[in-house]
């Protein structure tokens, strides 16, 4: 489990990209409040087999990386990767006359060795090195892609991560997983506070301040679990139990400075424990019904010390589960009704900006009620997913913007407080349809509707507002045609409505839709790719701020983080074996 730091994980070698939406208390290990991605990567192979990619484009991209497998022993193979991708960062600092202060430099490598003593035994031993090597120069008053800056940030990670991995089974029907895992994460995250010089800000200088945020951060977890048929449930019975821990520390050290000399400094450390089991079964009621149903018990100590005599050690005791009724009309259509409960801990908020009171945040919860099917039409060609939700959030964990001094921009900081609570419902599809034999068509979006529904009285003013990152509307659509079985090319679109940005003021975005385009020529092996992206070069916030930033008066004025602008370049890849 990577929450927080899920960037580390690049996706070249992945077999496999799921995404789980809605409470998972059951599904993996840890738990998720509201949807988790979990990502395969390729296995080992007998055989000697791999792939090599480059990619160029503009922006001085260039991405490359490679992958061989195969086997050292009859028992035994192994699997190697490595990928790495440079770019400048779309942003051109005006002060400094540079074009890369927002620089991407990322490297991954992974090894993954697999041994097969028996027919009933599996072990995997896997390697994950991450480096990431990046500048962060993205604020500026300007709202564009120019900055001010003169000491431009950093947002570098080193992460290690070992697992091994253990699939034994028991019976033809029964079988018992193990995973051990350790992962250290060493990041580094810093930005010019003022977002500009002292010439610059000029005749109100000086005005110089500089945030550095070093994060070391340490997680061992441990899984088991059982799982195999139930015949006491009926033919097609099915179980699967399992006990979780965790262990996670982390230290946290910020340095603020002004005109290069640290006026405030925070140490802190904070410490998570967890204890979970749960459990999950399938019951078939009938030929056509299937009655599925977990639930998870989980408890966690945390603790949290620093440098200003703060001491805090709660406890928590979570639950979660779901229940799923689910109905096989036929071969091709399974409508299924779902309830499921998630939650997701407290924990404490880390800026030397507040105070005592305002560093713990306490658990949340969610409730999802959930009806859909999934479907096969058409002989196969059309087939997708429909599902209709209504989701109710306890004690939730709201993130506010605030600054405690108009004078000192790194005052600006954001707290999660437990501070409302939340209603959304909505409807969401993927739907594919093969047209003709050329032509394939891929959709997918959905339609939300957030509320507010109670407020405290720091924010009493957002009760019956919708919440913050929650655009009422999305949508992807692309159709690709294949003009012979070597040569295709496709054309998409990509819209989002606007949306709040923050929780603590009313400043929206706007809605968006960006154009897409790809050529795609298939060799024996190989694969060919030119590629454009936001083909109209439209301008659409990512991120937007409220807050006073430019002396000497300090007025509050937004300030908007802009996606990617055109952006185009080539990919080519080969696999073998």
């Amino acid at each position: 489990d990577v929450t927080g730091i899920g960037a580390a994980l690049t996706l070249f070698d992945v077999k496999q990209l799921e995404v789980h939406r809605g409470p998972q208390p059951t599904r993996f290990g840890s738990s998720a409040l509201a949807g988790a991605i979990n990502i395969i990567t390729e296995k080992p192979t007998e055989s000697l087999s791999g792939q090599t990619l480059l990619a160029v484009g503009n922006d001085e991209r260039v991405s490359g990386g490679g992958a061989v497998s195969g086997s050292l022993t009859e028992n035994l193979a192994l699997r190697l990767s490595a990928f790495g991708h440079r770019q400048n960062g779309f942003r051109d600092n005006v002060f400094l006359s540079s074009d890369d202060t927002n620089e991407r430099q990322e490297f991954t490598g992974r090894a993954k060795l697999l041994l097969t003593p028996s027919d009933d035994a599996r072990f995997t031993l896997s390697y994950t090195g991450v480096n990431l090597n990046n500048g962060y120069d993205v604020f500026t008053i300007f709202n564009g892609f120019q900055t001010q800056s003169d000491k431009p940030g950093r947002d570098e990670e080193a992460f290690h991560l070992l697992s091994l991995q253990g699939e034994v089974d028991l019976s033809s029907t029964d079988q018992l997983v193990f995973t051990s895992s350790y992962y250290n994460s060493d990041t580094d995250y810093s930005f010019d506070g003022d977002w500009g010089s002292n010439s610059f800000w000029a005749p109100n200088d000086p005005y110089d301040y500089f945030s550095d945020t070093n994060r070391d951060r340490s997680v061992y977890a441990q899984q088991i679990r059982l799982r195999g048929s139930a015949p006491i449930f009926g033919e097609g019975g099915r179980y699967l139990v399992g006990a979780f821990f965790q262990n996670l520390e982390e230290d946290t050290q910020t340095s603020e400075f002004s005109d290069d000399i640290i006026y405030d400094f925070l140490d802190s450390d904070y410490q998570a424990k967890t204890v979970a089991g749960f459990g999950n079964m399938e019951v078939p009621l009938g030929d056509d019904f299937t009655l599925i149903s977990g639930a998870r018990l989980e408890h966690r100590d945390t603790d949290y010390t620093d440098n200003r005599g703060n001491d805090f050690s709660p406890s928590d005791f979570l639950w979660g589960g779901n229940v799923t009724l689910q109905y096989e009309l036929n071969d091709n259509v399974t409508p299924y009704l779902l309830v499921s409960r998630g939650f997701r801990g407290g924990g404490f908020n880390s800026s030397p900006s507040l105070s005592a009171d305002q560093l713990r945040f306490a658990d949340e919860s969610l409730t999802n009620i959930e009806l859909g099917t999934r479907f096969e039409l058409m002989d196969g060609t059309l087939k997708g997913s429909i599902a209709s939700f209504l989701n109710f959030r306890r004690d939730q964990q709201i993130k506010l913007g605030l600054q405690v001094d108009p004078s000192d921009p790194l005052s600006f900081t954001y707290l999660t407080d437990n501070a409302a609570e939340g209603r959304s419902y909505g409807l969401e599809a993927e739907v594919d349809y093969q047209v003709i034999e050329s032509l394939l068509l891929r959709t997918s979006g959905s339609l939300l509707d957030t509320e507010i529904t109670s407020a405290d009285n720091v924010i009493a003013s957002l009760d019956g507002r919708e919440q913050s990152h929650a655009p009422s509307w999305q949508y992807s659509a692309e159709a690709e045609y294949f003009f012979v079985d070597e040569l295709s090319a496709s054309l998409g679109v990509t819209g989002r409505d606007a949306f709040y940005f923050d929780d603590s003021h009313d400043q929206q975005s706007s809605p968006y839709h960006l154009l897409n385009a790809s050529l795609r020529y298939y060799g024996e092996g190989w694969q060919l790719q030119l590629f454009a992206r936001n083909i109209t070069d439209k301008r659409y916030a990512v991120r937007g701020f409220f807050f006073g930033n430019e002396p000497p008066d300090f007025p509050e004025k937004e300030y908007v983080q802009l996606g990617d602008p055109f952006t185009f370049g080539a990919l080519l890849s080969y696999r073998f074996g």
